[in-house]
């Protein structure tokens, strides 16, 4: 998998100083999920895109490439990060419609965003929890002699 964001830079988890780090950029708000973005599209073209509705600032958008399988062509998953949220009745609409609780096994919430006349991103809240993890040292191997 590849990833792009809008600052132009690599996006996802790395690991500093031997300890993970968050992918999610300091101070974001809600992060939005789009599970199928067509690979023609760009992270400007996506942040354009949700500029224009005004939900919020946007900090940053990754790109996940998804290679073809099982018959399913290439496309991108996308993740908008927002380091602010407006309180108008249609952005928090927007939030509370996709933060909406939901029992087990019940489908997420999601909407359509309409990129152009005919088609769509369907745009969910991203349910991603980071867990902070230790990543452990590789050992090296150091040759020896026995006798």
């Amino acid at each position: 998998m590849s990833s792009a964001s809008a600052s132009g830079a690599g996006a996802g988890a790395g690991a500093v100083g031997g300890v993970a780090r968050d992918p999610r950029p300091e101070g974001t708000v809600v992060t939005l999920f789009l599970p199928w973005v067509e690979s023609w599209h760009t992270v400007e073209n996506v942040k354009s895109t949700l500029d224009a509705l005004d939900w919020g600032e946007i900090a940053k958008v990754d790109m996940k490439v998804v290679r073809a399988v099982g018959g399913k062509r290439e496309h991108k998953k996308v993740f908008v990060h927002y380091s602010s949220w407006n309180d108008d009745e249609v952005s928090t609409g927007v939030r509370a419609a996709l933060e909406k609780s939901v029992g087990e096994g019940e489908k997420q919430p999601e909407l359509k965003v309409f990129h152009n006349e005919t088609h769509f991103w369907k745009v969910r809240v991203s349910r991603f929890e980071f867990k902070a993890r230790v990543e452990t040292e590789e050992k090296v191997f150091k040759p020896r002699v026995e006798f």
